[in-house]
């Protein structure tokens, strides 16, 4: 009796050695499959999400810089332009019509016939603080004074008047009833107290005169149109020499 297809089937797969079954198992397809297909699934999320941060970074760099660079300069320059346009409207400044307020000085109107001016005190030379005959210092604005007065017609004596220092001759005049007045004319002594200032015209132009500590005093020459006043005196620049001055003063006595 001839053994069975099926029965000769077991018996030839009984016969095959074991290490040949081992070796099917571990060359298989199903085997070989399903190794290498692990690695690159498990890698290839890993490329990709660092090749796709990677640009996003790289290109968000450069757009500060870039607008940065261009904005700086278009602030610097509308700076600079503002001094450039400051100093061309600073330039037309408001002396010409200072120059032009300033008149050609008036003529001078006495009342007497003829100005008398000149240094013809008789203590120019003087080298000392001695008296003069009228009981002031000599080459002082009050010793000028004392002699113009004297030489119209007015001596003074100080030893008995009190006539003191330049700006005691307001108060003197009051004791000794002479006229005191806000409008010169020729023959008053301008006076001022101490500090009081005025005006001056000196180079063609005006400033100011003040007073030092003991006052000041001068002898009017003449009177201008304008209420201002040719004024002769000494000292008053603190050099005991003689001047010639127009100007104006607080006060005028005689």
């Amino acid at each position: 009796m001839r053994p069975s297809r099926s029965i000769l089937a077991l018996a030839i797969i009984a016969t095959v050695p074991a290490t040949a079954l081992g070796l099917l198992t571990a060359s298989g397809p199903s085997a070989a499959a399903a190794s290498p297909v692990h690695t690159p699934v498990a890698t290839a999320p890993q490329v990709v999400a660092d090749a796709a941060v990677a640009p996003k970074h790289a290109a968000a760099k450069p757009k500060p810089t870039a607008v940065h660079h261009v904005a700086a300069p278009a602030r610097h320059a509308t700076t600079t332009r503002r001094p450039a346009v400051t100093e061309s409207v600073a330039k037309p400044v408001a002396k010409p019509a200072e120059q032009s307020v300033s008149k050609p000085a008036p003529k001078p109107a006495s009342t007497t016939p003829a100005v008398h001016t000149g240094n013809d005190y008789p203590y120019a030379g003087a080298t000392t603080n001695a008296n003069d005959k009228w009981g002031f210092t000599e080459r002082q604005c009050v010793s000028f004074a004392a002699w113009r007065l004297a030489r119209n017609g007015h001596p003074l004596d100080n030893g008995t008047q009190n006539w003191g220092s330049a700006f005691h001759w307001d108060d003197a005049a009051r004791t000794q009833g002479v006229r005191i007045s806000t409008t010169p004319h020729v023959g008053a002594i301008a006076q001022w107290n101490a500090g009081e200032s005025s005006t001056v015209w000196v180079g063609g132009g005006q400033g100011r005169f003040t007073a030092g500590q003991y006052g000041h005093v001068g002898y009017v020459a003449a009177v201008y149109s304008d209420g201002s006043a040719l004024i002769e005196q000494y000292n008053a620049q603190g050099d005991r020499n003689y001047s010639v001055m127009r100007m104006t003063a607080p006060r005028y006595l005689f």
